[in-house]
């Protein structure tokens, strides 16, 4: 009875190490790699060459916005049939799927299907805000109240 129970209680660890060993490695791979970031907000754009959408709508529409925006944003294609670690990192399930993922590596919005140029520069400008207002600013002058005098002083 006891070899039993010792055989069961055997099993149920080797389960739960195998748990957390996949665990462990799905982290990993959830992890966004330091080429896939540059800048401040990069857009990382998951197609397939036999994908039509991919070709005949969201390319067009994305090498439009990168001549808008020019330095401003990075743009990384992914070809998910080349690169199916990054499809599996990101947990991409359907092309064209465009995401926006801050310098921490955070992903911050995420386009299933064909996104439009509309979407996309709300998307980057509201993500440009949110970052812009997060950032600590250092006031030029500050204004001080003295009761004694009744003015403001101001000092650099």
């Amino acid at each position: 009875m006891i070899e039993r129970a010792l055989m069961a209680l055997g099993v149920l660890l080797g389960l739960w190490l195998a748990w957390c060993l996949i665990a462990c490695a799905q982290r990993r791979l959830a992890r966004p790699r330091a080429e896939d970031l540059e800048g401040p907000l990069t857009l990382l754009y998951f197609y397939t060459p036999s994908c039509g959408p991919c070709r005949l709508i969201q390319t067009p529409i994305l090498e439009t916005l990168v001549a808008e925006w020019r330095e401003a944003v990075r743009v990384r294609a992914v070809d998910v049939t080349a690169e199916p670690e990054a499809a599996t990192r990101y947990r991409v399930w359907t092309v064209p799927t465009t995401m926006w993922v801050d310098a921490s590596g955070t992903v911050r919005a995420v386009n299933n299907g064909v996104a439009t140029a509309e979407t996309l520069r709300r998307q980057w400008l509201q993500l440009r805000r949110e970052s812009d207002a997060s950032a600590p600013r250092q006031p030029s002058r500050i204004a001080i109240l003295r009761p004694s005098g009744g003015r403001d002083v101001k000092r650099e």
